[in-house]
């Protein structure tokens, strides 16, 4: 089987690096590839960039390469409609406890730790040295920024984005569809559809756009 890279990208090409450490240490893949119909280059550093309808006649995995929740969640819904498994990165150095759960399409990258009794749904993303307290739960497409600190028994809903080095304090709830800022500290819950910014985090306003990059 092959390991498909849905996005080309700068994170796409972290995704690729990631997957050749793992590849390294335990060899999973028959070859890596990258999934990407708007990428104007064929090649990315020495790896074949393909289209998405090029990709269905190939026995693949696929694993989402692409920051924004909401365009993780599309193209994790249109890979799996064709019947196409979701593949989980896991770095060798991740920390990680037999009694936490990690759902399909999961990037955990180097450095990350994951406490007891922790879910992640679907197609999560851990960026490097992210953590994750005990009894915490991160819904599908969510993605953790580099440095994130999460306390125990935190609630994260579907599609949520947080930035570099924010920390959760414990037993806090993230609603659907938040983009918590880079540097927030979030002391009390935050209600779905906003974006939280700042020391102590306030809701600036709604997340209509439903976009980080812009």
């Amino acid at each position: 089987m092959k390991l498909a890279i849905y996005g080309a990208g700068g994170l796409g090409r972290e995704v690729l690096v990631l997957a050749q450490r793992i590849q390294h240490a335990a060899p999973r893949w028959d070859e890596m590839l990258f999934i990407d119909d708007i990428a104007p280059n064929r090649e990315v550093k020495g790896t074949a960039v393909i289209t998405f309808e090029q990709a269905l006649s190939q026995d693949i995995a696929v694993v989402i390469a692409v920051g924004e929740p909401e365009a993780r969640a599309r193209l994790a819904e249109k890979v799996l409609r064709q019947g196409i498994p979701l593949a989980t990165l896991i770095h060798p150095d991740v920390v990680l406890t037999d009694c936490s759960r990690i759902g399909a399409g999961c990037v955990l990258s180097a450095g990350v730790f994951i406490s007891c009794d922790v879910v992640l749904g679907q197609n999560v993303y851990l960026q490097p040295y992210s953590s994750v307290g005990h009894d915490c739960q991160v819904g599908n497409h969510s993605v953790l920024s580099t440095y994130v600190t999460m306390g125990g028994n935190c609630l994260i809903g579907e599609r949520v984005f947080i930035g570099m080095s924010a920390v959760i304090q414990q037993r806090v709830t993230v609603g659907k569809d938040v983009i918590i800022g880079m540097g927030a500290a979030v002391f009390n819950s935050v209600q779905e559809g906003v974006i939280a910014l700042g020391n102590p985090a306030r809701v600036m306003r709604k997340n209509d756009e439903k976009r980080v990059f812009k």
